[in-house]
């Protein structure tokens, strides 16, 4: 079930994203890297998005306090 979920939100984010580069005129379409790009993106979101999450929330928010004098 959890991989039904992940292919086909992966499908949606792939199409969204192939969509944007194929109207982009300042991309060319014969790009290697580009088309790379655009098929690890999709496949690897689950990866990344829930380890940056864990690092965002593991880091405490600064506060700086202002001093009057």
């Amino acid at each position: 079930m959890v991989l039904y979920g992940y292919l086909f939100i992966a499908a949606v984010v792939f199409s969204i994203w192939f969509t944007i580069f194929w109207n982009d005129a300042g991309t060319p379409k014969n790009d290697l890297i580009s088309w790379i790009a655009l098929a690890l993106g999709p496949l690897l979101w689950p990866i990344v998005l829930p380890i940056s999450m864990l690092q965002l929330s593991s880091k405490k928010p600064a506060v700086e306090e202002s001093k009057f004098d």
